[in-house]
């Protein structure tokens, strides 16, 4: 149970946040709003805001005329909230998405239906049309920044305890302990170079993944030489994966600290751009055919990974909440018919035409984009059951 909702919450929050942005940027500009739904169709909660009150629909399946349908079974008005608004806001049945259904946008509806009024968005210019589609992947890197700054909150920041060259820990197996180095040594000089500070002695040996270096160390007042074949790991302290970084298999003893208000905002600012680093080079490495099926997955992944996550604690989930997040604005950013970059890219095209596309090859440009988009999908859940049974 904790794992479907884990699910919910993470998705259901970025979700929120994605179309508050498109939202927002919609009636900033003037464009009408008819729907705002989290969650997909068909639709369980309509709440509509009416001269008489706030009207709160529920739907589920029902008898009606000898048949099941997914119908209205109950009704209410709370007469308090009285501000009529054009805009449903509407809770999906099915927790996968979310969207926000303006007037006058030609979207995976493939409604064509333009009035040519000052309230659709096909009458705005292009940069404020550009602004509506992009709102969204801006609002989940804001929510990346203001999450990354609660988790400084919460548990602060770690560092060395102190700078020196003295070895705290030996990784076992690793090549540190494999060329007979102990814990206790201090490194003098790696790869000829000598080293005065912990952060000097780190920065020569990422320089040299999977090379055999000499290693001079200092234990009990003696001086003793080694050669070291480093390993390679990716490197996850810049967030470039793409990018391999040499290893020894030593560390130093951490010590926990406390961030004030300022300390956080600065961790969450650092935090995010190492999250948007990190999502450019892996994104990088699936367009260069580096990353195996393992690696990707669809809402079943997630769902799996949301359910661990809380169950190892707030932070953690914290953490995978961030990371969703910037997947989602990198993903919804990529100029594919369907998704915000695609309706970027297509108003981009329009400027340099000096001219509108026909509707026809708009909503033609849009069935190709929706066909990448569920031909990929099928193929992630396919990728996740295999590995479910597998």
């Amino acid at each position: 149970m904790i794992y479907i909702l884990a699910f919910i919450v993470l998705i259901g929050v970025i979700v929120f946040v994605h179309e508050l942005g498109h939202f927002w940027a919609a009636r900033s500009v003037g464009v009408g709003v008819e729907r705002f739904s989290v969650g997909m169709p068909p639709n369980f909660i309509d709440f509509t805001k009416t001269k008489k009150g706030l009207v709160i629909d529920i739907f589920f399946f029902a008898f009606h005329e000898n048949r099941i349908k997914w119908k209205k079974v109950f009704s209410t008005t709370l007469i308090s909230f009285n501000a009529p608004s054009e805009t449903v806001y509407t809770i999906g049945l099915l927790p996968l998405g979310g969207y926000v259904k303006m007037k006058g946008i030609l979207d995976e509806n493939m409604d064509s239906d333009f009035k040519g009024s000052e309230d659709e968005l096909e009458s705005k210019n292009a940069l404020q049309k550009i602004w509506v589609m992009s709102a969204g992947v801006i609002m989940n890197l804001i929510l990346t920044f203001f999450v990354f700054v609660l988790i400084g909150n919460l548990q602060g920041d770690t560092r060395v305890e102190n700078n020196d060259t003295t070895i705290d820990y030996i990784i076992p197996e690793q090549p540190a302990e494999l060329a007979g180095i102990i814990s206790g040594d201090k490194i003098l000089s790696i790869d000829n170079i000598e080293v005065e500070t912990w952060s000097d002695a780190v920065i020569i040996i990422e320089q040299n993944p999977n090379k055999t270096i000499p290693i001079i160390v200092e234990r009990s007042e003696a001086i003793l030489s080694f050669k070291a074949s480093l390993g390679s790991r990716p490197n996850l302290s810049t967030g470039r994966v793409d990018q391999q970084v040499g290893t020894l298999g030593v560390s130093k003893s951490q010590v926990p600290v406390q961030l004030n208000f300022q300390e956080a905002i600065v961790y969450g600012f650092n935090e995010t751009i190492w999250a948007m680093t990190l999502m450019t080079s892996s994104l990088k490495m699936i367009f260069q055919g580096n990353v195996s099926r393992d690696e990707v997955g669809s809402v079943i992944m997630i769902g799996d990974m949301a359910g661990q996550a809380a169950q190892a604690g707030l932070v953690p989930f914290l953490f995978l909440m961030a990371l969703i997040s910037v997947n989602l604005a990198y993903i919804n950013i990529l100029p594919i018919p369907g998704l915000d970059g695609g309706h970027i890219a297509l108003i981009l095209i329009e400027v340099l035409m000096g001219r509108k596309l026909s509707v026809k090859s708009r909503i033609r440009i849009q069935s190709i984009g929706m066909f990448i988009l569920l031909s990929l999908m099928v193929f992630l859940l396919l990728n996740d059951i295999i590995r479910v049974f597998s």
